[in-house]
């Protein structure tokens, strides 16, 4: 999401964005995860959202998929609902709601509640701890007897769990998964599909030629720049503490997509989040400059 300067959604700088990522020649659009920023969202504003990508995702002909997070069963489906009258909409993406564990009743129910408010709407999980239990090629076999509209899963766990991730991959062959930019190549070795990537927004170019490599099997050429990758990220977390800046998604993501140039508008973060200032900006960009140049956005 973009905020002005009043914290209000900034639709003009947002449809650029969309517009810039679709010229990017990315294989597709995804909202409101972490990232963007789903929990401080009004209704009313997911659905303005909701209005500018699909239009201009339809005049593409882009991908997209719309992530419905919230606390409750309800407040999901009200936005799944919206979305479903989206013909331009491809899938919606799914948390499970995160305050209090679900237990095994709780988790099925939930997701026979979401299909029966939109059985033809495809669903993709957002697989992460924060929602209190992790899913796996079990629970998945389960879950789809009551909402057969599972269709994949972003799979944040990968990194510690990669055995377990190709065996849930070989269990679940119906099922589509996605992982992390720095085991991208790694996991499609093993079968995953893709990446729901933030590095995308650094530098388009830079993640579509990793994925390109991979799909070829070029391996070698490919894992060198999931390397890359990986040792990005490791160095940032040193840069970060060196400046005394917040990490979580939306900070970190905003923050390296404006310093590389690749998103317009400010680097802001709706409160209680604070997005790093300024002065951190220029020294990021003055960093990757020197030490990742592959990473600035080129604009072609």
């Amino acid at each position: 999401m973009v905020w002005d300067e009043q914290y209000a959604f900034d639709e003009e700088t947002y449809a650029q964005n969309i517009e810039r990522t679709i010229a990017a020649g990315v294989h597709g659009i995804y909202t409101t995860g972490s990232t963007g920023e789903f929990y401080a969202l009004e209704f009313e504003e997911f659905c303005r959202m909701v209005d500018i990508d699909a239009e201009l995702c339809g005049r593409a002909g882009m991908p997209l998929q719309i992530g419905c997070n919230a606390d409750a069963t309800s407040k999901i489906i009200r936005m799944l609902q919206y979305v479903a009258g989206k013909p331009e909409v491809g899938a919606a993406q799914i948390a499970l709601p995160y305050w209090m564990r679900l237990n095994e009743r709780e988790l099925l129910q939930f997701f026979g509640d979401l299909y029966s408010a939109c059985s033809d709407l495809p669903l993709v999980n957002y697989n992460l701890d924060r929602a209190g239990r992790f899913l796996h090629a079990d629970d998945y076999l389960r879950i789809l007897q009551v909402a057969p509209n599972l269709i994949g899963m972003k799979y944040t766990a990968a990194g510690s769990l990669f055995d377990q991730l190709q065996e849930d991959i070989c269990r679940t062959p119906q099922l589509s998964y996605f992982v992390g930019e720095d085991l991208l190549v790694s996991a499609m070795q093993v079968g995953a599909r893709g990446s729901y990537s933030s590095v995308v927004l650094t530098e388009p170019h830079f993640m579509l030629e990793m994925y390109e490599l991979a799909q070829a099997g070029r391996w070698e050429e490919a894992l060198s720049l999931q390397q890359r990758v990986g040792q990005f990220f490791f160095e940032m977390e040193e840069f970060i503490a060196e400046h005394g800046e917040g990490d979580s998604a939306p900070v970190y993501d905003k923050g390296v997509s404006v310093a590389t140039g690749c998103l317009l508008g400010h680097q802001r973060c709706r409160p209680p989040y604070i997005g790093w200032n300024d002065e951190t900006i220029v020294d990021l960009r003055a960093w990757l400059e020197q030490k990742y140049p592959e990473l600035i956005y080129r604009g072609d």
